[in-house]
């Protein structure tokens, strides 16, 4: 498998801070925020195994995989030693096993719209999904062609869920979608900042807050008036802040640095 395709942002020999985007996205929703800290850090935004530019994973990789992936390429072939993870949604996921298992190579987590815990539901919510889960499996079942399977798809799925079969991705979006990490938070020792915007939806700040409590040195941040895509723009302040606020203190700037503002393309 060849590298994953990334872009470098900022200034070499400054903190390094690697950027994941979520499901179905790239490196271009980090953009507005390396650029912003070139100053300050060394970015590289990555587009994951199976997104933008770089070839999907041959198995049906969880984040499991991909963390040991992103851990290995980073170390082996960028030479990182220590760096801050930024993930949005699948990125998140991806960057809470990355502070469990990365070795010492993740300082610090900056976690945006993350899961990989499972959601608080009442008894009646889960009958009412158990049930509609059983009505799509039966009728999934009952569907004499590809048309109607898709079309059951698009009434009972979600979005990213049916678009997973044009992109060929399905077996990779139910490995990673249906994990649960909650027992493996507790170990995450570095500090991590959660960011979760008070409208989403798809990871709504329940999550976030659960996630806070089981990780030790975690600190959450809600964002008013922002969903799960959003946030990555009404809430890039909030996600540079927090990616400022956990640089080395002094740390080097762009005045002690050649370099400044850099941009370079890479696979």
């Amino acid at each position: 498998m060849k590298p994953p395709h990334h872009i470098r942002i900022g200034t070499p020999g400054a903190p390094k801070v690697a950027f994941g985007h979520g499901w179905d996205r790239s490196h271009r929703d980090f953009i507005p925020v390396a650029e912003a800290l070139a100053p300050l850090i060394d970015a590289y935004l990555f587009d994951l195994p199976g997104f933008g530019k770089t070839e999907r994973p041959d198995d049906a990789w969880g984040t499991v995989e991909y963390a040991d992936y992103m851990a290995r390429h980073m170390v082996d072939q960028l030479g990182f030693d220590l760096c801050t993870w930024v993930g949005h949604s699948l990125g998140g996921r991806i960057g809470l096993r990355l502070g469990r298992r990365s070795g010492g190579l993740i300082e610090r987590l900056v976690i945006v719209a993350g899961a990989g815990v499972p959601r608080s539901r009442s008894r009646w919510e889960q009958f009412k999904g158990k049930r509609r889960s059983a009505r799509f499996q039966r009728l999934k079942a009952q569907a004499k062609d590809e048309a109607t399977l898709i079309a059951l798809e698009k009434k009972f799925g979600s979005p990213d869920y049916v678009h997973s079969r044009e992109t060929g991705m399905r077996d990779i979006f139910t490995a990673t979608v249906t994990e649960d990490q909650t027992a493996e938070l507790p170990r995450i020792t570095m500090p991590t900042t959660l960011i979760y915007g008070a409208d989403d939806v798809d990871t709504p700040p329940e999550v976030g807050r659960k996630i806070a409590s089981l990780v030790p040195a975690a600190s959450y941040v809600e964002v008013p008036f922002c969903d799960h895509i959003s946030i990555l723009d009404r809430g890039r302040h909030q996600i540079a802040l927090a990616i400022k606020e956990g640089l080395p203190k002094g740390a080097p700037t762009a005045s002690d640095l050649p370099g400044a503002g850099t941009t370079e393309r890479g696979r």
